[in-house]
């Protein structure tokens, strides 16, 4: 069996030791390296899954070894120098975790420099744990509700429009294959505890948002005010000329039809069971673009664009609800998010998150 080189980054934290994990019992893949700051607590993963070589820094082991595939797991900003060095250092396949970046020129950069060097970016992880997501896409791709007509994002964007916010974002320019043209937006106070550790002004916190987009083909997608209690689960809902998709949990839900004579339907692929350990799916993802050179689903291009529509609705209401074309003309428009996403756990403290405190071996 082909075997893949693969190295985590930040593998001794809460998110990265799912991946390291996730790689350890995968029998396609060897762990080459672990690279994190922590070093006792980094120690203790590496006996627990055999890996042999440990760094303090990317840029040591990249001094030692170029991987296959790297997993960068580390605060939001550290995301876009780590990114960068994976791929000038030659690194086919390279992924970190949302969001992409504070400000948006350095998406910018991440995006340009990983296409100009050949190598395949993905972000986040959240598309590999949604029931039957690509199925969906697909379903919907052909034309089984008809020509599109409309979105929603009946969740709305709660706590965090960049850091939480951007999954939805993505999803519904996965579902529908369209580009966001413009937006209207509308922003709630940050929730309490989730002030950045920064001096900035309040365009540039993170916090929840609501309001409007606009799609190609001139289709409007409405973002819902956030409920309070969390009560609607529902990132992503989708009306066609001949029915609706809700993108829900466990299952998502297939209406064809219009009016009285609408209906339920269940294709086929529902009755294949989800996967369990998403983690594993996200690095056979990974693994099928150093193959194929390919985009995976959770592209660094789709969270770039969800962070500058996440930008934009803050400037939209920041200007009086005003539509804000897109793109941005000026790309040093930035938002800083909760203390944890921005600076880790280590710096920021785990209880900030509501984390006990750091993980421990599993």
């Amino acid at each position: 069996m082909k075997k893949y080189r693969v190295a985590v980054v930040g593998g001794a934290g809460t998110w990265g030791r799912k991946y390291l994990r996730a790689y350890a019992n995968h029998p396609a893949c060897e762990i080459v390296a672990l690279a994190d700051r922590a070093k006792d607590r980094r120690q203790a993963f590496a006996d627990q899954y055999g890996v042999e070589t440990v760094f303090d820094t990317l840029a040591d082991l990249l001094d030692r070894e170029i991987p296959d595939i790297v997993s960068v797991i580390l605060p939001t900003s550290h995301n876009p120098d780590a990114v960068i060095a994976c791929a000038e250092a030659g690194v086919k396949v390279v992924s970190c975790e949302k969001p992409i970046a504070v400000e948006l020129s350095q998406a910018d950069a991440m995006i340009r420099i990983c296409r100009e060097r050949g190598t395949v970016f993905s972000c986040g992880s959240v598309y590999s744990g949604a029931p039957y997501l690509l199925e969906t896409a697909d379903w919907i791709k052909t034309g089984n509700i008809g020509e599109l007509t409309a979105a929603a994002i009946p969740s709305g964007l709660p706590r965090e429009v960049s850091g939480g916010g951007c999954v939805p974002l993505t999803l519904l320019q996965l579902l529908t294959g369209l580009e966001i043209e413009w937006v209207e937006g509308w922003t709630l106070p940050p929730e309490s505890g989730w002030m950045p550790p920064v001096d900035v002004s309040s365009a540039e916190i993170d916090c929840p948002a609501y309001g409007r987009l606009g799609l190609s083909g001139d289709i409007v997608c409405d973002i819902s005010v956030p409920p309070t209690d969390r009560s609607v689960s529902c990132p992503i809902a989708v009306t066609g000329e001949n029915g609706q998709v809700w993108l829900t949990g466990p299952k998502p839900v297939f209406i064809q039809g219009r009016g009285a004579a609408s209906a339920p339907v269940y294709p086929s692929f529902l009755d294949t069971p989800s996967p369990e350990d998403f983690f594993t799916r996200r690095i056979e993802w990974l693994m099928g673009a150093f193959d194929t050179g390919q985009d995976v689903a959770d592209s660094g291009r789709g969270y770039h664009q969800a962070l500058e529509i996440a930008i934009a609705l803050k400037r939209s209401a920041e200007c009086g609800h005003r539509r804000v074309s897109l793109p941005l003309a000026d790309r040093s428009l930035r938002i800083v998010p909760h203390p944890y996403r921005l600076l880790g756990g280590d710096v920021a403290g785990w209880e900030s998150i509501g984390y006990t405190g750091p993980p421990d071996v599993e």
